[in-house]
């Protein structure tokens, strides 16, 4: 993995680590979840809202089931660098969770995200506004203010899954103060 990719999982780890003590643990992906529906003002009951808590609980148990080295039902750091993976973790585990944040913020359901809904979401991850920003208009290279659903499912599985440094993603890392 080259040296950005690796400082992107870095990245992915410390952001997912919602109470910042050095494990990604069930409770984290929980508040996450419920702080991504929160972000749009999606009502919590909601059949989106729901599907978002679902994709980031298989999430989860896709994640300690494949990381937890030890069993103790949570994963540090180095055991996510140790076994994080490519394309084929993110289809088996990702896909859901990334599918479900872009149903969730495309609040009118026309099959887009507008810029504020993605920064919103993007922001409730715990992002960089700059890097959130920068991401977005390389999403949308046009202007439009708005991207389809399908860009940022692919930008996340890029995210997840590429160790390339062209990408969207690579914005988020590049604004991020992860020193």
């Amino acid at each position: 993995m080259n040296p950005e990719a690796l400082e992107r999982v870095r990245l992915r780890f410390a952001m997912l680590d919602e109470n910042s003590n050095g494990y990604l643990e069930a409770d984290d992906f929980e508040r996450l979840a419920h702080r991504m529906v929160r972000a749009v003002a999606e009502p919590p009951d909601s059949e989106k809202a729901l599907a978002v808590v679902e994709g980031h609980r298989r999430y989860w148990q896709g994640l300690v089931g494949e990381f937890d080295a030890d069993g103790d039902r949570r994963i540090s750091l180095e055991e996510y660098l140790a076994r994080v993976s490519g394309p084929d973790h993110y289809e088996g585990v990702i896909r859901e969770y990334a599918e479900s944040l872009a149903d969730l913020a495309d609040v009118d359901d026309d099959g887009f995200i507008e810029r504020s809904d993605f920064v919103s979401c993007m922001r409730a991850a715990g992002f960089e506004a700059d890097g959130v920003d920068a991401a977005f208009d390389a999403l949308d290279p046009t202007g439009a203010g708005r991207i389809t659903t399908d860009a940022w499912v692919n930008a996340i599985r890029d995210y997840y899954a590429s160790d390339r440094t062209d990408i969207p993603a690579q914005h988020l890392l590049d604004a991020a103060d992860i020193g």
